[in-house]
């Protein structure tokens, strides 16, 4: 079972647009419009709001979970990206966090924690009720033949 990145990573900076954009249509079309708003709008629209979409297109770019029959391996992405790949038996704990905007959405944050103490944490991404129910049977099913 694979999860990536979910496109609600863009969600904040298409917020912040939008409510910008709305306070410099709302500006412009005061009499008298309010200039110093409607410059401040547009210098948050031309400079920050593209900064925030090429941030979230950066903290998303390469961030993935894979859980196989016998390993799981995972990329944090973003500026410093981690790697990392165990044996599914050392996963001691899988678990996933949603809001209700994201369960809306099928977002999530993802935590793994390995028995060596290794605990990583993905937020944003892919999460549906099959990939949970993946990760548990699978787990269940390494750990069964760890036992054999």
């Amino acid at each position: 079972m694979r999860s990536e990145r979910h496109w609600s990573v863009y969600l904040p900076a298409l917020s912040i647009s939008i409510l910008w954009a709305a306070i410099l249509f709302w500006a412009d079309r005061r009499e008298p419009p309010l200039e110093t708003l409607r410059l401040l709008a547009l210098a948050v629209e031309a400079i920050a709001v593209p900064a925030l979409y090429l941030w979230a297109f950066f903290r998303g770019r390469g961030a993935e979970l894979l859980v196989s029959d016998g390993e799981i391996r995972l990329s944090t992405g973003g500026r410093n990206p981690v790697e990392m790949r165990a044996p599914l038996t050392s996963a001691c704990d899988v678990q996933v966090a949603q809001s209700y905007v994201q369960k809306w959405v099928g977002a999530g944050q993802i935590t793994v924690a390995l028995d060596g103490g290794g605990r990583y944490v993905l937020d944003d991404m892919q999460v549906g009720d099959d990939f949970m129910a993946s990760v548990g049977q699978r787990q269940e099913h390494a750990t069964k033949a760890k036992m054999e």
